[in-house]
Parts: structure tokens; sequence; C-alpha cells
């Protein structure tokens, strides 16, 4: 009896050990699996983030260039053959206008043909006479007449890290008699700082990247300024990021360190934008949680982690549907209800300010046939692009939104005191508009289990305009008599402008 009682125990004690060890195994392979949910959730959340971050970032970037190339285009305009053969009265060209040079820290210079420095502003000591033929930013524009971004390199008379813009400049029968460059000194204080000075996270933060030249331009870290990157195959992923890779990626950067990268293309130059974070530091949370679940290994911290990462999943539902309240989800743009928000600010503005505001309802002109032979999934490519050309047509100020199918409304605030004035000022950014959107589409679109192909579609839009000022109309009428002269734009033969009279013409 006393030797079956002690089996009987010892049965137990392994029966229990077993079902224990079972349970806890399945706490251990839960805890795991749940922490790599939550890993997988976290990346794609931060990347999200990262990509909008880089997103802005990059648009400012390429306005800021865009910029000085206008000013340089402008300015090769204003030269001619004969001030170019007369080096002082070109000195005095530049000398008398030196607003010019200011969006230039490195300041301007002209040079022949021959790729010879001809004349300067600031007064560089040694730039005229000097010789930048073999500078791809001179030969190009030179050679091919092609307004060029050049590398950053050391600049031949500054001695500093720099940049040119450059742009040909014409005789009057279009032949290139020389070029005009603009220079950024990446040592001094430019409109790149912003980009520089800027942090995200804790530990790093963004890179403006030359991947044509594999080359760092500036960065959060100053110290990598100029820095040159492996050469292509050292590191794939990097690789497929400066071919134009979407979405975050994981990889080992060039000092060792695991890094999260997003990037976004500055069209203007072919540069990239890059947010990069250690992963260290991104998945900080849930190495921590891990060390949590695996050192208690019970119920207890099993629930307490559902219940966090419930309660994480709600805070990213409920912030998502909130955004999605506000913006039409297929362009991004503002929805209908956004856009009554904000027009009846831009009312109010005009209310205090006694300016002029003005609404214009877009509708597409040649988008229903495109939708027919093709399928909506080639509408849906279409509309994001015609949202993206139009945000481009606007100031920041302004507000474009999809107000149904492919209609859309710009609202225009802050125009000018005078109705003629403001009419005008309305008028052109209209005409932008619809040069914009007239141009061609090239639609790249998918068929499961088939090969993409792209699609050449051309399609218009017919613009009405309604303007007003203080309380002289409701914010429900001005809408109404911007879509009334969209009509007329449409009977007008489509591709047109027309604007909304009080006495019902257009």
């Amino acid at each position: 009896m006393k030797f079956d009682l002690f089996q009987d125990r010892r049965v137990r004690f392994r029966l229990t050990a077993l079902v224990l060890g079972v349970a806890l195994a399945i706490i251990w392979l839960v805890s795991l699996y749940l922490v790599r949910i939550v890993r997988e959730d976290m990346e794609h959340l931060v990347g999200e983030q990262q990509l909008s971050t880089a997103s802005i970032v990059a648009m400012d970037v390429n306005s800021g260039l865009q910029d000085r190339l206008n000013v340089l285009t402008t300015v090769a305009g204003q030269l001619s053959k004969g001030l170019l053969e007369k080096p002082a009265e070109l000195q005095a060209f530049l000398r008398n206008r030196p607003s010019i040079s200011l969006p230039f820290n490195g300041g301007l210079f002209i040079t022949g043909l021959d790729g010879t420095a001809i004349a300067d502003f600031p007064v560089v000591p040694g730039r005229v006479g000097t010789n930048y033929m073999d500078r791809e930013s001179i030969s190009v524009p030179l050679r091919d007449g092609k307004s060029v971004i050049g590398r950053p390199n050391l600049g031949k008379t500054l001695k500093a890290p720099i940049f040119s813009i450059v742009v040909p400049i014409r005789d009057d029968q279009g032949a290139v008699i020389g070029s005009l460059a603009g220079t950024i000194n990446l040592g001094l204080p430019n409109f790149l700082d912003k980009l520089a000075l800027g942090r995200y996270g804790k530990s790093d933060g963004y890179l403006l990247i030359a991947p044509q030249y594999r080359l760092i331009v500036t960065a959060s870290d100053r110290s990598r300024a100029m820095e040159t990157l492996p050469p292509a195959g050292v590191i794939p992923a990097m690789d497929h990021l400066f071919e134009g890779g979407e979405g975050s990626m994981i990889l080992v950067n060039a000092k060792g360190v695991e890094v999260m990268n997003t990037g976004v293309p500055v069209p203007i130059s072919g540069w990239r934008v890059v947010v990069s974070v250690p992963t260290e530091e991104v998945f900080a949370a849930v190495r921590e949680m891990r060390q949590r679940v695996l050192i208690v290994a019970s119920i207890a911290a099993l629930i307490a982690t559902l219940l966090a990462v419930t309660l994480t999943v709600r805070l990213l539902k409920s912030e998502h549907s909130a955004v999605l309240g506000l913006y039409d989800p297929l362009t991004q743009l503002a929805n209908r209800r956004l856009m009554e928000d904000r027009l009846s600010q831009a009312m109010a503005s005009s209310r205090r300010g006694g300016t002029y505001v003005a609404v214009m309802v877009l509708d597409l002109d040649n988008f229903k046939p495109l939708n027919d032979k093709h399928g909506h999934g080639a509408g849906d490519l279409l509309l994001i692009e015609a949202a993206h050309r139009l945000k481009g047509c606007v100031r920041n100020i302004d507000t474009v939104a999809r107000y149904g199918g492919d209609e859309f409304v710009v609202i225009l605030g802050q125009l000018d005191v005078n109705k003629e004035t403001a009419t005008a000022q309305a008028g052109a950014v209209a005409e932008k508009i619809r040069a914009k959107l007239a141009q061609s589409y090239l639609l790249k679109i998918a068929h499961p289990g088939k090969p993409d192909f792209t699609v050449e579609h051309q399609c218009t839009a017919s613009i009405g305009i309604a303007i007003a000022m203080n309380d002289e109309v409701s914010q429900d009428d001005i809408v109404k008599r911007a879509d009334a002269a969209m009509y007329q734009a449409k009977d007008a033969g489509r591709n047109a402008i027309r604007f909304y009279e009080m006495n019902g013409q257009t």
C-alpha cells in the first residue's frame, strides 16, 4: 500500500508538472507570438509616420530648389550675347541687382561658352578666370542646354562643400552662349538647415541623399554631410531604396547600426529625403515588454499584455477613424465635411480683412470612358494623379477637396480687396489648373494574373468660379454659383473656365 501511495503521488506530481509545463509553454509561445505581432504593427505604424514626415520635408526641399531654379532662369533670360562680351558691364549688371543673389549664399557667377567664369557676385577672389568645364554642373548646360542641379563637392574657390544650380544662357536664336550658376555653400546657413537641424526620434533624424552620386548632401547629424555611401551591391536594401523602392526598410547602415529607413524623392533633383531611426529606439518598448512577459511567464502578465494590445489597437482605430472623417480615403484630399469648414473659415477671414474669396468647382471631362474601358482601378489612379496636380497648383493657405466622384472644389482665400484684381488672381490659378489637368496621364494598371500595362489617357476639366466678399453671399450659395458656372463651362465645349456673374451669366 505504501508503494502504491508513493507511486500515486509521484504520478500526480508528474502529471501536475506536465500540465503546468504545457501551460507555461503555451503562455511562452503565445507571448512570443504576441511580441512579434506587436513589433510588426509598430513597424508598420512607424513606417507610415516616417513616410508622412519625409514627404513633407521632401516637398519643402523641392520647393526651395525650384524657387532658386526659377530665379536663375529669369535672370538668364535678361542676359544677351552683347552683354556677355563686356565683362565690366556684366559685372555691373550683377552688382546692381544684389537681390538675385540672396537665395544663393555662395553667390552667383556667369561663364562663357568655354566654362570660364567671367563675372560673379558677391565677388569671390579667384572665381573670375577659373574654368569650371570639368564640373558636370557647368559642362551639361553648356553642351546640352539643360538646367542642372549639380553634384555636391568641394568648391574650387570657396574651399567649402557646395552644390550649384546652373541654367544655360541663350542668344536670340536660342543657341547656348554661356551659363549662369547659383551656389549653395553647405558650410554656411542655407535653406536646407531646416532639414539639417531637424530631429526624428532621440538619436537620429533626416538625411538628404543624392543617390546618383551615393552621397549624403546634408543630415541632422552634421558630421555625415558629404559622406560617401557604400557602392552598389554592398547594402542591397539601400540600393533598393535609392532605386525608388517604396515603404520602410530595415537595414544595417554604413556605421554598422541597424536602422529603419523611409525615403521620399525630391523630384527636381533626383535626391531623396530619408528618415532614419535606429531599430533599437523604434522597438525599445517591444523589447521591454518581451522581457517582462518572459520573466513573469504567467497568466496575469499575458492578460495585461492582451489588454495593452487591445487598448492600443482601439486607440489607433479611433485616431484613424477621426482622420477618415475629414479626408477622402482615395485622394487624401479634404472631404465635403472638411471643405465646408475650410470655406467657413475663408469667408470669416474675408469679413475680417475685407478681401475676396473664390470657390472653384471642377469636373473632369473625359473620366467616364476611362472607367468604362479599363475599370474603376484605372479611374482611381487618374483621380489620385489629378488630386496631386491640383495640390501643386495652389498655395498652402488654399483648400483642395474632393466633392464626389470626379468633381473637385478649390477654395482660394485672402485674395485682393479689389474685385477686378481678385478675379484676375482666381482666373490665373484656374488657368494653371486647367493646363495642368489637361496634360496627358500615364496610368500603370495591374490585373491579377496578367502583366501590368500602361495606359495613356487625355482628360481635361471644366471649371466654374464664383467670388465674393464679406456676407454678400451665403456659404451654400457661393458653391452653387461656382457649380452653375462649371456647367456653363461644360456647355461651352469643356476644357474651359467660366465665372459666375450676379445676372446669372458667365
